[in-house]
């Protein structure tokens, strides 16, 4: 094996560890929350010489990450599904090993071991490029931990690359010990089943070790009271499907926001028939709260029970607004939260100041009060069963599918 295909070699083993230590620290986050509680997340192009984080602005794109339906696959057969990362391992781990040997044995110029890293590089990289898009066309952000596996993968790529190069070269002086075709191509098999081996290993070992949580999702209380008989919930669409979701909601919580979009992204989402209720964690109309959380969520809740049938158009928008109305309310500008509102939705100018409004949203707080609703947003019933906190991320389409028996 020649000195060039050597260096080659040496470029690709450098991207391998490097998509190794990515993808292991990736997976170490993703299976600390197993436990179904929330922990610090690594957003790191140096993992470990950062303190790991879970409010800090810097992990946001990580978080993003980690909690979208994108992050994991088979979800709605295990809790939290399988992290993409563990095959990703699997497959840098297999690349890594290779050029080990070929550094061990001086034969990584023949034509086996070549392909087969290549292979690797390809797939990798592929595999990066589509998560790349992903992150910038529906998550509109990026995980620092994820670029450091691009760039182990672009790097195992052009190592493998130039192995294939010049080791054509390296053949002519040293050929390989067999020419004979059913020798390469049962070298080739071979190879080829190592790398599925090591790709599954990782998930496989993940899956025995994982806890059963199919009896812990099912054990939140249900509703007490289902009949809506002030129709103080309002649909926000779906009406004819399978099940009915009910959503309580805060319109400034930003939890509420997110947990929202999650919702909307599961598997199930299709088959809910969603309807919300709000808790204005508010104390100017929620007379079971001292002091406000979110000030100006009163207003708010009251603009969507005048909106009607354009609610779900108006709950949108305070959603695309919902840092720009936060900070007004707790400046206590009123005024200006009510002049954005208005401005895009005129027809609820009248209703706001109705005193059936204020009845209105009264009787959706006593509501939440006869079904001993916890004073706090987001929830979700499926079909009158509460959702468990801790299944409202990673564990979400698992949990629904539990719960719509499916």
């Amino acid at each position: 094996m020649s000195k060039r295909t050597t260096i080659a070699f040496v470029i690709a083993a450098f991207g391998a560890f490097l998509g190794l230590l990515y993808s292991g620290v990736s997976t170490s986050d993703y299976a600390a929350h197993l436990d179904r509680q929330l922990h610090p997340v690594s957003c790191s192009l140096l993992p470990g010489l950062t303190e790991a984080s879970q409010l800090d602005e810097s992990v946001q794109g990580c978080k993003v990450a980690l909690f979208s339906p994108y992050s994991a696959f088979w979800r709605e057969r295990y809790w939290g599904g399988i992290p993409y990362s563990l095959p990703a391992l699997g497959l840098y781990g297999f690349a890594l090993i290779l050029c080990g040997w070929a550094f061990v044995s001086r034969r990584g110029h023949e034509i086996g071991p070549s392909a087969a890293l290549f292979m690797a590089g390809l797939i990798s990289t592929g595999a990066s490029l589509v998560f790349f898009y992903i992150s910038l066309t529906r998550l509109n952000t990026v995980c620092t931990t994820c670029v450091g596996s691009y760039v182990g993968s672009a790097l195992l790529l052009t190592g493998g690359v130039l192995v294939l190069q010049f080791s054509r070269a390296d053949r002519w002086v040293a050929p390989p010990k067999s020419r004979t075709g059913g020798t390469l191509f049962l070298w080739l098999t071979l190879l080829a089943v190592e790398m599925g081996l090591a790709v599954s290993l990782p998930v496989f070992v993940y899956l025995e070790t994982q806890p059963d949580y199919g009896k812990l999702v099912m054990e939140c209380e249900s509703l007490k009271v289902r009949k809506d008989k002030d129709s103080v919930l309002f649909d926000l669409g779906g009406g004819a499907r399978s099940f009915e979701a009910i959503l309580v909601l805060d319109p400034l919580c930003a939890a509420c926001k997110a947990f929202h979009r999650r919702l909307e992204a599961s598997r199930y989402s299709s088959e809910l028939a969603y309807k919300v209720l709000l808790l204005p964690l508010d104390a100017q109309c929620n007379w079971m709260l001292k002091d406000s959380m979110h000030p100006g969520s009163c207003l708010l809740s009251k603009a969507l029970l005048c909106a009607g049938s354009r609610a779900e158009l108006l709950l949108e928008f305070i959603y695309e607004n919902q840092e720009q109305l936060r900070m007004d309310g707790i400046g206590k500008s009123f005024d200006k939260i009510r002049e954005r509102v208005e401005a895009r939705f005129p027809e609820i100018h009248d209703c706001l100041d109705l005193p059936d409004t204020r009845i209105k949203l009264n009787k959706a707080l006593r509501y939440s009060v006869a079904n001993s609703l916890p004073l706090l947003t987001p929830q979700v019933y499926l079909d009158g069963k509460r959702l468990c906190d801790e299944d409202t991320d990673l564990g979400l389409d698992f949990a629904m599918g539990r719960i719509l028996g499916q």
